[in-house]
């Protein structure tokens, strides 16, 4: 039985998870496909100074480096299970689901984390409170969206199992 039997939320109404999930995969590319070209612009020096940024702490040189093809990395391979994601709910095959509930998982727990991070580390400023807040938001919206495909991923599971009732006792 799916936990969710529709998908509304600020961003994506639909009367079913299937074109929830859809919707759900376009807003996770493009999401990546944004935060790729933001990453990008501050691995080329671009402005990466304010506090909310999880590369405020990096340095230029080195690390901002380093952990922006990480996230690139990340971000590229979340684009892809989207498009697994999509392909896998039109031809019924539950495993191609699971790469982008792998990846939304880890991202979900990188929110957590960071936003943990911003009450723990800054908690003194106002701002970077309400980034966690603005992030904890996200993170909930982000949740909201793993739960409508997991719905679809049970839904397609429940319709694979087979329904066979042995008559003969042994």
């Amino acid at each position: 039985m799916p936990l969710l039997e529709s998908c509304w939320s600020p961003c994506i109404w639909s009367s079913d998870v299937k074109t929830g999930s859809r919707a759900v995969a376009v807003y996770t590319a493009a999401m990546s496909v944004i935060l790729i070209t933001f990453i990008a612009y501050q691995m080329d020096g671009g402005d990466s100074t304010q506090l909310w940024n999880p590369l405020f702490e990096a340095d230029v040189r080195e690390s901002l480096q380093i952990f922006g093809i990480i996230f690139i990395i990340i971000f590229v391979a979340f684009i892809v299970s989207s498009v697994l994601m999509v392909i896998g709910i039109n031809i019924w095959m539950r495993g191609m689901m699971l790469p982008w509930m792998i990846i939304m998982g880890l991202i979900i727990s990188f929110q957590l984390i960071f936003g943990l991070w911003l009450l723990g580390g800054y908690y003194i400023y106002l701002d970077a409170t309400f980034a966690a807040l603005i992030d904890f938001v996200w993170m909930a919206y982000n949740i909201y969206c793993w739960l409508c495909v997991f719905s679809q991923y049970q839904i397609i599971l429940e319709m694979q199992s087979p329904n066979i009732e042995i008559l003969v006792e042994y």
